[in-house]
Order: C-alpha cells, then structure tokens, then sequence
C-alpha cells in the first residue's frame, strides 16, 4: 500500500503515517514482525524516510507506544467524563479498553499488548503511564475491590487474546466486571 501524497510536502502526515503502520504492524506481528523496510513499504517511502524521523527502530517502537499511551489518554478521559459515578470511574474506563467489543473496538490495544509483552523498555512505559493514571485516581478508584476487578480484566484480556474463550462468553466477563465496578463497599 503506497502513500500517495508526497512526504516532502507534508512531513507531518508521514510521520504520522509510518506510526500508524508500526501500531498495524505490531497488532498483526508483534514486535518481531516490525521491520524499517516493510513500515518504510506500507507508507511508501524509502527506509531512509523513516530513518528521518525515526533514527533508530528502538525510537520508533518507543515513539510508537507514546502515540499508542496519548490515544489511550483520550479514551479513558472520554469514558471517565460519560460515567454518571465518580467511584470506580477509571477502573470501568480501564475494563472498556482492555477489554474491546464489536461495538467498542479500541484499535490500539493489540498494539500495546503485544509491545509490552515482549520488549522490557516498552512495558517500563506502560507502567509508568498505569501507575501515573492509579495516582490520578486514587481517590476514585484505590480499593482492593477495584483493583482486583482491573487485574481480572487483565486476566479475561489474556484469554481473548489468547482464543480460550469465544467473544459470547468475554462479552458476559466484560459485563460482570462492570456491574461489579459500580458497588462500593462499607
């Protein structure tokens, strides 16, 4: 798939472009199967155009999971800002994003998952982007409750991406763990 427009006229756009195959290519291949060539073929430039804005493919990878953790900031705060209860209101964004539906696809969490899986210095970024977001939310989301219903997402994550269960039964997961979000204990 080639670029039509030309880079030279709109940096900006390439950039962009090449981020948003490195995400498609990671989702689909995972790390490994993120080459400079085939990112630099997909967008239609030559390896040195992504070179130009990427010096190394360790800086794309990690600018990658940048964009992917912005794209993520936005979701959240949208979920966060359409929930009726403060209470547990970061945990049911978290549940949304991790745990993507049909009719609630978040095109990015494939991407983040299989980075931080296997690269050390991407997961750091993810863990520095989760504990900035529980600090945020401590006063809204800090009991045990509540982080035993995040890590049972993370759990149910696993399994869907792991084929274990069908998407019936993760739909139902995913429901419960939201139900179960909106009781606060005494």
């Amino acid at each position: 798939m080639k670029l039509i427009t030309s880079s030279k006229k709109n940096p900006e756009m390439t950039r962009q472009k090449i981020l948003d195959y490195t995400i498609q290519l990671t989702a689909e291949k995972g790390v490994s199967g993120v080459s400079i060539q085939a990112v630099a073929d997909m967008v239609g430039v030559s390896k040195g155009g992504v070179f130009h804005h990427f010096p190394t493919k360790q800086n794309l990878l990690e600018q990658m999971i940048v964009e992917l953790l912005q794209r993520l900031d936005v979701f959240v705060d949208h979920v966060i800002a359409q929930d009726p209860m403060a209470h547990g209101c970061f945990t049911r964004a978290y549940i949304q994003a991790t745990l993507p539906t049909e009719t609630n696809h978040v095109p990015f969490g494939s991407a983040i998952s299989m980075a931080i899986l296997t690269e050390p210095e991407l997961n750091n970024m993810w863990m520095r982007w989760y504990q900035s977001r529980l600090r945020q939310h401590q006063q809204t989301d800090g009991d045990l409750e509540l982080k035993i219903l995040r890590y049972a997402a993370d759990g149910v994550w696993l399994t869907a991406f792991a084929d274990i269960e069908d998407a019936n039964e993760i739909a139902a997961m995913k429901q419960q763990l939201m139900q179960r979000s909106y009781l606060e204990l005494r």
